[in-house]
């Protein structure tokens, strides 16, 4: 009788403990399930020692693309731009360097920081020193600009002899200039160079006479009259034909080819799904991403 309760006892355990193993196996498979199926985004769950900080370099004076607010913060295009590109890309985590212009490629070149974001156009030069992205995010079509009340400058030619604000000495728009002072070096342009790109610095310094013309884009012209036109006047106008036409590029270092592919891949998804239009439209008042 003993013996029979104990048989009775046992089979009854090994059920028990059936059901057990049987319900953990299964949570545990849904789990390896959830966690196998990810969306490219980063989860909690992730290893921090699997993700690789990336530092990406961008700048603190251009508005609306890459600047510091009142608060001191970085906001524009450039940074949520990177963002959205980093929410896809869940073995990276990006960390953000603001400095100016001119410092960002002596960091790369110095490898402070691992990719450079800053609006950046082709030339040979860079070509040859740096790696780019094989995708672009942004149109780049810069035009003379000069008051809207000037009758005198309607060309490069005309600006031969006075001072044209040109950007960072690093920027594609010196490089331009300084090429065309090369084929006109008995009347040069002269080039003034820094990384205040803000509206108002660029209005005040034509009013002033600091320069008698400055490079912008067209979208940057048409958001200066806005804002600081009166009447419904505008305040600055461009002139003459594109001084240079082009597309904006990431760069890094020239073997760094596994990261650029992966910020390629995610861009091209941002692109694909609307995503990067929607942020110009945000920043930029219009869908500028086209090629």
């Amino acid at each position: 009788m003993r013996k029979e309760r104990f048989l009775k006892q046992s089979k009854k355990n090994r059920r028990w403990l059936h059901k057990v193993l049987t319900t953990t196996l299964a949570a545990t498979f849904l789990l390896a399930a959830a966690t196998g199926c990810g969306s490219g985004k980063k989860t909690s769950d992730s290893s921090e020692d699997d993700i690789k900080t990336i530092t990406v370099g961008s700048g603190t004076t251009y508005e609306p693309y890459c600047y510091l607010d009142e608060d001191g913060k970085a906001v524009g295009y450039e940074y949520d731009v990177l963002k959205a590109i980093d929410e896809k890309l869940p073995e990276y985590k990006f960390k953000y360097e603001s400095m100016d212009f001119d410092n960002l490629l002596l960091s790369l070149d110095a490898r402070k920081v691992d990719m450079v974001a800053h609006q950046y156009e082709a030339t040979d030069e860079r070509r040859e020193k740096y790696l780019f992205s094989n995708q672009t995010y942004t149109t780049f079509n810069t035009y003379i600009t000069v008051l809207a009340d000037n009758k005198d400058i309607n060309s490069l030619d005309d600006l031969q002899g006075k001072k044209v604000w040109a950007g960072g000495t690093t920027s594609a728009t010196n490089t331009i200039l300084t090429n065309y002072n090369e084929e006109h070096s008995d009347n040069p342009i002269e080039l003034v160079n820094n990384n205040d790109t803000s509206g108002e610095y660029q209005i005040t310094s034509l009013k002033e006479g600091a320069w008698a013309a400055t490079v912008a884009q067209e979208r940057d012209v048409a958001s200066w009259n806005k804002e600081y036109g009166k009447d419904g006047k505008d305040v600055v106008k461009m002139v003459g034909e594109p001084i240079n036409s082009s597309l904006t590029y990431y760069l890094y270092d020239k073997d760094n080819t596994e990261l650029r592919d992966a910020v390629d891949e995610a861009l091209k998804e941002l692109k694909d799904d609307g995503t990067l239009a929607k942020i110009s439209e945000k920043w930029l008042g219009g869908d500028y991403t086209g090629e």
